[in-house]
């Protein structure tokens, strides 16, 4: 079970947040297109060219919370993970 302390609201607004104001610069000459996931209460991330495999990624590296996931050169893509069943959804 998830237990994170943050609303999905209040994650996605801290994860947009740092994203365009510390990431999008630095990751978008390197990895476009790709998925970053963010862990908004340490402001660490990973990147992987698959959505599932980042929040994998994240989930070893940063334990099993909620995420925000954005592809990297498209703020469409953003949005967070719910992991009941391993699968990261796009709220």
């Amino acid at each position: 079970m998830i237990n994170n302390p943050l609303s999905l609201e209040d994650i996605s607004k801290l994860g947009e947040k740092f994203y365009v104001e510390e990431l999008k610069d630095v990751l978008e000459k390197s990895n476009m297109g790709q998925f970053a996931v963010i862990d908004v209460g340490q402001r660490k991330y990973v990147v992987d060219p698959d959505r599932l495999l980042a929040v994998d990624k994240a989930r070893k590296e940063f334990g099993d919370k909620l995420f925000y996931i954005v592809q990297i050169g498209s703020m469409q893509g953003s949005g967070t993970n719910f992991s009941e069943k391993k699968y990261a959804w796009q709220l």
